[in-house]
Parts: C-alpha cells; sequence; structure tokens
C-alpha cells in the first residue's frame, strides 16, 4: 500500500472539496423564485412559544439589594408559582430618594450587580439556613442574666459546643 505524505494528503483533500463545491455551483445560480405573498405560507413557528414560556411570570415587585456592600441597589424580582425567576435592574433610579431628597443621575445605570441579581438564588438553593442561627444555651444563659462565661458556664450553657437550635418551626 503507498504511503502518501500529509501534503500530498492535503492536496488531495483540497481538491476533493474545491471539484464539490464547483460541481454545486450551479445551485446557487438558479433564478430567484417569485412569490406574491410570502407570509401566506409562513413556516409553523410554535417551537418558540417554549422560550416565551421560560419567561413568562405571574407577578413582579421591587426590593433593595444590599447584600454586605453600600450601594443598596433597587432590583426588580419576576414571580411564577411564588418563586422568583430572575432579578433585573430597575431603571428608576432618578423617581426616588432618600430622606434628604437626594437623587442619583441617570449616570448610575446599570444599577446592580451580577452578586445582587442572583442573590435570589441562595433562598432557594439546598445549602440555605433552614432555621435560626443561634446556640442552644444562649436563651438559658440570656434567662440567667448573662453570668460569666467561666470554663463552667461555657459547659453549661453550650458555647463549646456547635449544635444549632433546633428547627422544628422552619421546614
Amino acid at each position: 500500500m503507498p504511503v502518501i505524505s500529509r501534503r500530498e494528503f492535503l492536496k488531495l483533500s483540497g481538491g476533493a472539496a474545491l471539484s464539490l463545491a464547483l460541481r454545486n455551483l450551479d445551485l446557487m445560480l438558479l433564478d430567484p423564485i417569485s412569490v406574491d405573498n410570502p407570509l401566506a405560507a409562513y413556516p409553523d413557528r410554535d417551537w418558540e412559544q417554549v422560550y416565551r414560556d421560560q419567561s413568562r411570570y405571574d407577578s413582579s415587585f421591587t426590593y433593595v439589594c444590599s447584600p454586605n456592600d453600600t450601594h443598596a441597589c433597587r432590583l426588580r424580582a419576576f414571580v411564577r408559582n411564588g418563586v422568583i425567576l430572575r432579578s433585573e435592574t430597575n431603571y428608576d433610579v432618578s423617581r426616588y430618594s432618600d430622606l434628604y431628597g437626594n437623587t442619583a443621575t441617570a449616570h448610575w445605570h446599570p444599577r446592580g450587580c451580577k452578586k445582587g441579581q442572583t442573590f435570589h438564588r441562595r433562598l432557594y438553593g439546598p445549602h440555605r439556613l433552614k432555621g435560626p442561627l443561634m446556640r442552644k444555651g444562649w436563651k438559658a444563659w440570656a434567662d440567667d442574666g448573662f453570668p460569666l462565661l467561666d470554663a463552667a458556664n461555657k459547659s453549661r450553657y453550650k458555647f463549646d459546643s456547635r449544635r444549632a437550635a433546633p428547627t422544628s418551626c422552619c421546614r
């Protein structure tokens, strides 16, 4: 079996591709078809409804997002079936003001970072908090008048354990 080099292989495959392109050239040179009304036979586009349904929402509300920064951006959340689908920037910076009447300008747009716009995912995520973050013995320590936390009291009020309070009130 004869061995061909890489260069010869590329020449042969390029020639084959060129011959196929020239053979199909006559398809591109066809006369245009004249259609009286192209919308009369418009193709079925029901598949687009799937994409419209993905962004459909029941209601929306605005809220102020301040996760560990000082911007306090106003965002709009879109809700379907009681679950927030997405958040986006609410472009109304010039319509609200602080207690002193100060307003921002349109130069603040777009207001809202990706951390704030995706913050709603933490509400429904698997690692969300489902109960209060309070140590089990804290309430007893407070009810006893906040006695000094020496080694015995730390053990008595369970300040040396990492157990959380029971979460029977939350799901």
